[in-house]
């Protein structure tokens, strides 16, 4: 299996705290490099949107590990590749809040429709747009640990 990218949306469970948040980015920057997976985490609105890619088996077990992690609800996959080439090379765990960033026409899209709980109208495409803006945006931060 070559190296494959899924990229879904979540709602964040009730209660969610910055701890929380940062604990799984600690853990992903410690564990992704070891299994060769890249990617991208959104935070906005209470829903999270995130890219992960590298070698097929760990990227499926991610996958169903972020599935049965009790701080996701309501998980959508909205994309599905393989054979493809990465978008986030050499990136951990990249993260960003999003309400910062309101300005990028994707990111105000992705916003409202949080906010009006029709979030489920977000697709594919729009996802990797917005992903791939938030890409540029940090690009100059540190790869490994991009924080926007």
């Amino acid at each position: 299996m070559g190296d494959m990218v899924k990229v879904y949306r979540s709602r964040a469970r009730a209660g969610l705290v910055d701890a929380d948040i940062n604990q799984l980015l600690q853990v992903s920057r410690r564990n992704n490099p070891l299994v060769r997976i890249d990617g991208m985490l959104l935070f906005g609105r209470g829903c999270f949107v995130q890219l992960i890619e590298g070698p097929g088996p760990a990227v499926e077990r991610t996958y169903r590990r972020i599935l049965s992690d009790p701080r996701h609800a309501d998980a959508v996959l909205l994309y599905d590749g393989a054979g493809e080439p990465r978008r986030f090379t050499g990136w951990a765990m990249g993260f960003a809040r999003m309400e910062p960033y309101a300005h990028l026409a994707s990111v105000d899209h992705f916003l409202r429709l949080a906010e009006t709980d029709v979030v489920s109208a977000f697709r594919a495409e729009v996802a990797l747009g917005l992903l791939l803006d938030f890409r540029r945006e940090c690009a100059c931060s540190d790869a490994a640990a991009a924080t926007c």
